[in-house]
């Protein structure tokens, strides 16, 4: 199976994950910064297997490089939340890396995003109408948010373009865009691509250890 959310018109990137252990799992991938527990900022499951890939399946993951802000209605931010709605606006490092979310005639929403300071992170200001400890807000990739951090009035947010990405496993059911534990993550491993390299393969030997290459 291919989950492919890339674009058609950017460079596409994929991880095809296979199952060489002796048990089935959901697989998934994510994201995290540098520092990410110190501020608070929680990775979500960012792409996941719709149901368990068995011995010898594998499932591939693909997309693109096409960033974005993202709100999130997460009540009290903690691990293991599922947002109960959520929206986005596009964004690019180079052009509109910070924006303003608010809400406007009872609408959540992010201003247009324009140039911001520093260039090197995305910038997000929280509005003087938003309540606390309702929603979260934080970056995305490939039409789905990465991370997020707890939203509070009248604050400001700055996230690290630097991210890396990850692949788990995991024997319970998860859900996109739900959020992961900030220290205590099972059955995963990072990776990356190398210069001109846009397709990698993982796979979860016998000893539950992943191998990528």
């Amino acid at each position: 199976m291919i989950l492919d959310f890339s674009n058609e018109n950017t460079i596409q990137y994929s991880l095809k994950c296979v199952n060489n252990s002796e048990n089935s799992w959901y697989f998934y991938i994510y994201q995290k910064m540098s520092n990410q527990s110190d501020n608070d900022i929680y990775s979500l499951v960012w792409m996941i297997s719709p149901y368990k890939i068995g011995l010898q399946s594998f499932i591939t993951f693909t997309w693109s490089l096409n960033d974005s802000f993202w709100w999130l209605n997460t009540g009290k931010l903690q691990a293991d939340v599922i947002p109960k709605s959520g929206g986005s606006v596009s964004a690019s490092l180079t052009s509109n890396n910070s924006t303003t979310f608010n809400i406007e005639n009872n609408t959540p929403q992010f201003s247009t995003p324009v140039s911001g300071t520093p260039s090197d992170a995305f910038l997000i200001m929280g509005g003087n109408n938003i309540p606390n400890f309702t929603f979260s807000t934080g970056i995305g990739m490939s039409n789905f948010a990465t991370c997020i951090k707890q939203t509070y009035v009248n604050t400001s947010q700055e996230f690290d373009s630097n991210t890396t990405y990850w692949v788990a496993a995991t024997t319970s059911q998860k859900q996109v865009s739900e959020t992961l534990s900030l220290t205590n993550i099972s059955n995963t491993e990072t990776f990356s691509f190398p210069l001109n390299t846009y397709n990698l393969t993982a796979t979860l030997g016998e000893d539950n250890i992943w191998s990528i290459k």
